[in-house]
């Protein structure tokens, strides 16, 4: 599996759309389907809501949050309504965690988050934007990161280029083993 982005250039001139861009065709060229295994996982059209890539062997759909620094206990996301009605659907997506490094121009890591532990239960709704703001009344909302059981966090896998990259198998998932430890592999 490679980490790094390939050099492409892209109509973005700001930064993170430009991050955002190299983060999703690196997911799929180089991300297999954590479900079945198979090698490669294609990406929706832009604006689905809440689902950013289809396995298209065992139909699991996943979504991706991309970012430069750690993530914290939570992560901005879209509109509070769109992401609890697409979380309550029955085909609701698994979450992939990826943080990259711009200076290496490369993947510094990877998670998922399986879908049963993707639930409506971890988003927290924002406040409402004010009468002033450009987009009135939107609501927007955050996954609460901290708040995923102790049994989802065991279940995610990381990839990362200073570990080790040994494939086993737990609870018939394949996963990447690893030595870090921090908030995914606390028992809570």
């Amino acid at each position: 599996m490679k980490l790094g982005f390939e050099e492409a250039q892209t109509s973005y001139t700001s930064e993170s759309q430009g991050a955002r861009s190299w983060t999703e065709r690196w997911v799929g060229e180089q991300v297999f389907c954590p479900n079945c295994g198979n090698p490669k996982i294609t990406q929706f059209k832009a604006n689905r809501p809440v689902a950013d890539f289809l396995c298209t062997s065992c139909s699991e759909e996943y979504e991706l949050k991309s970012q430069k620094s750690n993530f914290g206990n939570k992560v901005l996301d879209g509109a509070f309504r769109t992401m609890c009605e697409r979380l309550a659907e029955s085909n609701n997506p698994n979450l992939f965690l990826l943080k990259y490094d711009l200076k290496r121009f490369e993947v510094a890591s990877l998670f998922v988050v399986p879908k049963q532990f993707f639930v409506r239960e971890i988003i927290q709704e924002r406040k409402r934007l004010a009468a002033t703001a450009r987009r009135a009344g939107w609501i927007g909302c955050n996954i609460l990161l901290h708040q995923i059981p102790a049994a989802g966090k065991s279940s995610s896998f990381e990839m990362d280029s200073h570990n080790r990259r040994n494939w086993c198998s737990r609870n018939g998932r394949k996963h990447f083993s690893y030595e870090k430890k921090d908030w995914r592999r606390k028992a809570g």
